[in-house]
Order: C-alpha cells, then structure tokens, then sequence
C-alpha cells in the first residue's frame, strides 16, 4: 500500500520522483504493475502476444525518452527515480482506464465514458510534465513540453508499427 499511496501522491502532483527510494526492487515492481496493466488494458482489444509486443515497446520507448532527456539535462543520476515515478503512476492511472475501456467496448455509444478516458489521458500528460519537472530541475511548462513530444512520438511510433485495421 505505501507503493500505491506514492504514486498516487505523485498522480495528485503532491510528490515528485525524488519521493521514490532509488531501489531496484522497486523499479521491479514498477515495472511489474506497468507492464501487467498495460497487457490487461492492450488485451481488452488486441490479440495478446500483440499486447506484450506493445507493451514491450512501450517500455523501450518510456526507457529510452527518460535517459535522453536526463542525459541531455546531465541528470542522469536521477534515472531509476524517475523511471519508477514513470512507470508506477502510468500503471495507476492506466488501471482507471480499464474498466472504462471494457464498458466502452460493450456500450460504443456512451460519449461519457469517452470524455473520461480523454480526462484520464490529459491526466496522465500532466502527471509526465509533472515528473519531467521534477526530474529536469525544469519549469512545469517544460516538463509539459516535453510531455506532450512523448505521448506525440510514441503514439505515431505504435501506430506506424501496430495499424488497427
């Protein structure tokens, strides 16, 4: 429970990723739950060895933006914080957006459940700024910046490589 309460205190943009212990076992874990959420979210509509697939990339990806930025930053240091706060409260916000998924996918029609999984998803945007922020020692609107660069890129990268027919 301490974990979950950590990532939602960084969710609600009262703690940064230098509220994470830097521990492997907890970048493990992490991980764990990003990776777990984000096969039962890409599963509810994809065949499931394509959602490890994606999942994987997504990962990479995550991985790869996070060392860029902090390499580029010379805050390198910061990299296993800021990938746990990365990966931690992308699994706790994406978990909202299971079952609102999974009732979408039954009701198509129900506009209100599209508006909330486009608020989760700005959510999710501000909560990257957010961490990127802290991570960077940089303005918020950096942080956004480069928030929305990533969520940008990534999305065209699954989209060239994973088309939904």
């Amino acid at each position: 429970m301490p974990l979950i309460k950590l990532f939602l205190e960084i969710c609600l943009f009262r703690k940064g990723p230098q509220d994470a212990p830097a521990s492997i076992f907890l970048l493990g874990l992490s991980s764990a739950a990003y990776f777990a959420v984000g096969f039962v979210l890409l599963g509810l509509k994809i065949q499931w060895l394509e959602a490890v697939l994606q999942v994987f990339l997504e990962a990479v990806m995550l991985l790869g933006f996070v060392w860029v930025s902090l390499m580029v930053a010379g805050k390198l240091t910061r990299m296993l914080q800021t990938t746990i706060a990365m990966m931690g409260t992308d699994a706790l916000i994406s978990s909202f957006a299971v079952p609102l998924l999974a009732f979408l996918m039954e009701n198509p029609q129900a506009s209100i459940i599209q508006l909330f999984l486009l608020l989760l998803m700005f959510w999710h945007v501000a909560v990257v700024a957010h961490i990127l922020r802290h991570a960077l020692s940089q303005p918020f609107g950096m942080g956004l910046g480069l928030a929305v660069i990533y969520v940008v890129l990534s999305y065209q990268v699954m989209v060239m490589l994973f088309p939904q027919g």
